[in-house]
């Protein structure tokens, strides 16, 4: 009786932490894991499955995003939910150079506080443990593209987590896969991003004598990035249908202030619980990177999600009111120098001519 409570009260604590991904009542286990930790994707109406970006966001919402990783990184995340429910996100990227691609791994954790349990006599009893947990091997990687710049064109992701869920003396776990693909390409306007994703797929969770499907989430997404006063301006929608529940349809922009401060805000229909609507914000100091987001869940409260994030390696030049010429320059600029490392010193002129082409005064393309 004391297990059957607390099994109870387990998986109610757990759709208050998985509320930001369902829109009803899910009948999957592992609810965990359709838990979004990037605070940038929440606060953007939990979009970025046609959208690159954060290390958080791409492990959680389309593998395909890590392939646009361009330096090694790691980034920590925080979240706290309703009725003291709390969980962790910890993730590492490294690029493997040329066309190798991107290998990452990331592992989440769920805390729920003590459960009281019960007796048959309805007596109260010792506490009940419970936690979720998981960890994920990821890869992505460029498949066609234009070849002066990596960052445009088809990429394609994948991931294999192991996660389980305990419960006292009881426990389940499960073997599951994430795909995606994302392509991203320069118009006269912006940059257009369109993405395709399935997360959490395989088999289910067996707790106790029952057994329940895998939470899988299937998505869809754009993106586009345009300049505002010289500064990022990024639109993002995404459409996602959970194997249980209704499909959901969420919104979100951001716009990038000289490339340290971020100013967020998104909306996702269909929410029981609060208006949807999710706000939040990001300050980048060199390659150091700080995000939160709030949400909220009308009576129950409000949701805090906070992350970390470094970058190791040279930090990203920071130069505000750049035209997309100017943008496109300095990329040549670094392709360039990449090249003189090879020694493939033609290749390396022909991309600082470009670059010059682009910015006739750039100070760096004309000393190379």
């Amino acid at each position: 009786m004391k297990n059957i409570t607390a099994l109870f009260l387990f998986s109610a604590a757990c759709c208050c932490a998985a509320a930001p991904a369902l829109a009803g009542a899910g009948k999957a286990g592992g609810e965990f894991l359709r838990v979004i930790h990037s605070p940038r994707a929440v606060a953007m109406g939990e979009t970025g499955a046609g959208l690159y970006g954060d290390l958080l966001g791409a492990a959680s919402l389309n593998p395909a995003a890590l392939a646009r990783t361009g330096y090694s990184e790691t980034a920590f995340a925080y979240n706290s939910w309703l009725e003291g429910v709390t969980a962790q996100q910890a993730a590492y990227a490294q690029p493997l150079g040329g066309r190798r691609g991107v290998a990452a791994v990331s592992i989440y954790m769920l805390s729920v506080p003590d459960i009281s349990g019960y007796d048959n006599s309805g007596s109260p009893a010792s506490k009940v443990e419970a936690g979720d947990f998981a960890g994920a091997a990821h890869y992505a990687v460029r498949l066609s593209g234009p070849w002066r710049d990596r960052r445009l064109g088809l990429f394609a992701g994948a991931a294999i987590k192991y996660a389980s869920e305990k419960l006292e003396t009881m426990s389940a776990s499960a073997v599951l896969f994430d795909a995606g693909l994302l392509w991203i390409k320069d118009l006269p306007w912006g940059t257009f991003g369109a993405g395709l994703s399935a997360t959490s797929v395989g088999g289910g969770f067996k707790f106790d004598s029952s057994s329940d499907p895998a939470p899988s989430v299937t998505r869809a997404g754009v993106s586009f990035i345009t300049l505002a006063a010289g500064d990022p301006l990024t639109f993002a929608a995404d459409l996602k249908k959970p194997s249980d529940t209704d499909s959901v349809l969420s919104f979100g922009a951001e716009y990038q202030l000289r490339r340290l401060i971020a100013l967020r805000a998104g909306y996702v229909s269909g929410e029981d619980l609060g208006s949807g609507l999710r706000f939040g914000g990001g300050v980048a100091v060199k390659t150091l990177q700080f995000d939160y987001a709030i949400s909220s869940y009308g009576k129950f409260g409000s949701a805090h999600r906070f992350s970390l994030s470094y970058k190791f390696g040279k930090p990203a030049e920071i130069t505000p009111h750049l035209s997309p010429d100017q943008e496109k320059a300095r990329w040549k600029v670094e392709q360039a120098r990449l090249l003189m490392k090879d020694s493939r010193y033609y290749e390396a002129v022909v991309e600082l001519n470009d670059a010059l082409g682009l910015d006739p005064a750039y100070p760096e393309a004309l000393e190379l």
